[in-house]
């Protein structure tokens, strides 16, 4: 998380960034403005071996186990509005995960939502997967791919969780009164629909190659350089501090 928020400042000098990671151990996170305290157990989590976090971006609860997260950092004005931009960064994994033969609904129908007026839902205690909100990319309905953006003083980042398994309905065993039925989480997974999981190289190098063919650019790896590393040392302790994680 510090990382995603220090490659802001590259941004604002117009350097774009795409970055692919997953997490280990587990972790819980939880969207900005989202109401944690008091609805989560912490000692559940910790049982659990399961981290907890706070992301800069908003939204709601995601269980980081096994998927992929996303983040991209770019200049604010650079692709358009807010639903304009969170919609080509979507078609860009949405071609990258059709390279995988993943099914997706269709991209016109991505492209149509996100440029609506549909109000996404409070940041309520219940997981991100539960419902898919405007422009979000899903299969037959269901949430395959949450996602949510943040733009402060001229950058943007967004990030988001692409399902390699459903572990989401875990996250309701993590609250302090969990519902009383198990309630179906509403995603899907990559392994759901394609019957297998693609070795992590071949998915990474599919949407990698998704995202250059939608924004027409030529992707170079790269490691984060000498400043970017010291900007996320210097945001680590707000991420690591559980009066940031549980601030409200």
């Amino acid at each position: 998380m510090a990382l995603d928020e220090a490659l802001m400042a590259s941004a604002r000098e117009g350097v774009v960034t795409l970055r692919f990671y997953g997490w280990s151990p587990p972790c819980l996170s939880f969207g900005r403005n989202q109401a944690a305290r008091g609805r989560y157990d912490p000692e559940a989590a910790r049982g659990r071996g399961i981290d907890v976090v706070r992301r800069p971006t908003g939204g709601r609860a995601v269980l980081h186990r096994r998927e992929i997260t996303y983040s991209v950092t770019a200049p604010a004005g650079m692709w358009g509005g807010l639903r304009e931009c969170y919609g080509r960064i979507n078609r860009g994994l949405a071609r990258g995960l059709a390279e995988l033969g993943v099914p997706l609904d269709s991209a016109a129908s991505v492209e149509t939502r996100s440029g609506g007026t549909n109000a996404a839902p409070p940041p309520l205690a219940r997981a991100c997967f539960r419902d898919p909100l405007p422009g979000e990319l899903t299969s037959s309905g269901r949430k395959l791919v949450g996602s949510a953006q943040w733009r402060v003083a001229g950058a943007l980042l967004q990030h988001g969780s692409i399902l390699i398994h459903d572990d989401q309905s875990q996250v309701d065993a993590l609250l302090l009164a969990p519902p009383g039925e198990p309630v179906p989480s509403g995603a899907c997974s990559i392994h759901e629909l394609l019957g297998r999981v693609p070795p992590w190289e071949e998915m990474l190098s599919a949407l990698a190659a998704g995202f250059a063919e939608e924004f027409e650019a030529r992707l170079k790896p790269d490691e984060p350089d000498t400043s970017e590393q010291r900007a996320a040392r210097s945001l680590e302790a707000r991420y690591l501090d559980p009066g940031w994680t549980w601030r409200r």
